[in-house]
């Protein structure tokens, strides 16, 4: 149910002026998961501004959440962003931390993340379409 919810909200985000959006798909989770399947990622060159929705900031917002966004190269963006509240399998809720790498010359990605507390090692990798 949370995968189809996500799916719809990601489908009904905004479009940004001036903006790139993209639509990413997980292709490798790694060991610890905590790797979201699906998620968007946009940035607004006239603002400067960036957002981020996935399934977790979904546990916590109904819209893209405003995230640290850097142009590392031509060819590379990077998105951070941190999600207090998120649910764990045990029912507990924690902290998740993730830094993503848009790779925009071959529409690919790389995640690394933290969850606070834990030693769970995050890693992913994937594609990205743009959107629009």
């Amino acid at each position: 149910m949370k995968k189809l919810l996500a799916t719809i909200v990601l489908a009904t985000l905004p479009v940004f002026a001036s903006a790139g959006e993209y639509i990413c798909e997980a292709t490798n989770s790694g060991r610890d998961g905590w790797v979201p399947p699906k998620f968007y990622l946009a940035y607004d060159a006239a603002t400067g501004k960036a957002y981020a929705y996935d399934g977790f900031i979904s546990q916590v917002s109904e819209n893209p959440i405003e995230v640290k966004w850097k142009q590392r190269s031509a060819t590379s963006h990077q998105y951070n962003w941190t999600v207090k509240g998120v649910e764990g399998s045990n029912g507990g809720k924690g902290i998740i931390s993730h830094r993503v790498i848009l790779f925009l010359d071959r529409n690919r990605f790389t995640l690394s993340g933290r969850l606070h507390g834990f030693d769970n090692v995050i890693s992913g990798e994937g594609t990205c379409a743009k959107v629009g």
